[in-house]
């Protein structure tokens, strides 16, 4: 729809595949539909919700191309498979963030159809921002973000997602020398659900938390990545997710730390904590490091399992039927990442969907 975003060969569409996902001896565990390509047309260009805070220019749409140029797909190439280039084709709302000194950006999409949307940030040295994302559509879904964050600059960035039957979703942040982006995802409706969420910290002394929050119920399929690249010295990287599985949903998690051999005296820890609250539910994870130097600090750890019959039996010893004790379990269970949350706006959200949810129930 926005041309000037990304010359494209259509001639290469043929050639690009899926993104790939966790893969186990005899099966390939998120497959996408033949149909799916032929969904991707007849957009409307759609203009978002925003409100602003402090110092940040924000630019929509074709004033938004304009102005960002040649930074849109600077960090995540159009190219990179089959859905990013029918995102880049497609994509009906842009927009590009400036930011300096203490500002907030709140984008939220709410429409009846779909939305493929593309968001570039930048900041100048020494800022701090707050930016999060809220969508909820009843169509496709594609979510683009690129953030660039400047020297000694401090990104707080959350997401809500709430789409309609598939969603595909690529973020990614490029740190300079003492940069920092706290990530947050939370993913609750949706039959298809596709997202990375990557960090390249390139400048010394940057660093990152990405924490994710997820609820798959009924005969949804969330597939999560966590991707950090550590190339500068002393930089550092804490992955931090939880979700609860029920019915016959299925839950994965890919974590890679990637601390290549330039880095010195890097810091890397992942942990990923499923809940599985059905004998049909499914969940598999994939923490993973690539050390390239040995001057590093790194650990990584996935655990999943059912609700404890021993805690069950105490919370309905205390008067609590089955559903209660089931709610409360669930509800402290997400707390831990709850509490991680430095968004207040975003926090919210997340707790007002996950009782949504276990009020379906």
């Amino acid at each position: 729809m926005f041309d000037d975003i990304k010359e494209i060969d259509d001639d290469n569409i043929q050639q690009l595949r899926y993104p790939e996902s966790i893969r186990t001896p005899g099966r390939t565990w998120t497959r996408y539909s033949e149909k799916l390509q032929e969904e991707f047309t007849g957009f409307e260009s759609f203009e978002p919700e925003i409100e602003t805070e402090g110092d940040v220019e924000v630019f929509t749409n074709t004033e938004a191309v304009e102005e960002a140029s040649d930074k849109f797909f600077e960090l995540i190439r159009a190219d990179e498979n089959k859905l990013n280039y029918l995102h880049a084709k497609n994509v009906n709302t842009v927009v590009y963030i400036k930011a300096s000194g203490v500002s907030e950006a709140h984008i939220s999409y709410n429409a009846e159809g779909s939305v493929l949307s593309h968001v570039v940030v930048e900041t100048d040295p020494n800022t701090e921002l707050t930016i999060t994302e809220e969508t909820e559509c009843s169509g496709l879904n594609t979510s683009f973000t690129e953030i660039h964050v400047a020297d000694n600059s401090t990104v707080q960035y959350g997401s809500v997602e709430k789409p309609g039957e598939f969603s595909y979703s690529r973020r990614k942040a490029f740190l300079k020398r003492d940069g920092k982006i706290d990530w947050l995802n939370g993913i609750f409706t949706g039959e298809l659900n596709r997202t990375q969420i990557e960090t390249v910290l390139k400048g010394d002394g940057s660093e990152t938390e990405m924490t994710g929050v997820w609820y798959p119920v009924g005969e949804q399929h969330h597939d999560i990545s966590l991707h950090a690249h550590h190339i500068g010295d002393k930089t550092k990287c804490d992955m931090d997710s939880r979700s609860v599985v029920d019915n016959e949903a299925r839950s994965l998690y890919e974590g890679l730390q990637n601390v290549r051999q330039p880095a010195d005296d890097t810091k890397s820890f992942q942990d990923q904590e499923t809940l599985m609250l059905s004998d049909e539910a499914e969940a598999d994870a994939s923490p993973k490091l690539m050390i390239e130097n040995p001057n590093v600090e790194a650990s990584h750890a996935a655990a999943a399992g059912t609700v404890e019959p021993q805690e069950q039996h105490y919370l309905e010893s205390r008067g609590l039927d089955d559903e209660k004790a089931e709610r409360l379990v669930v509800k402290g269970f997400f707390e831990p990442v709850m509490e991680e949350i430095k968004v207040p706006r975003v926090k919210n959200k997340i707790r007002d969907e996950v009782q949504r949810k276990l009020e379906q129930k």
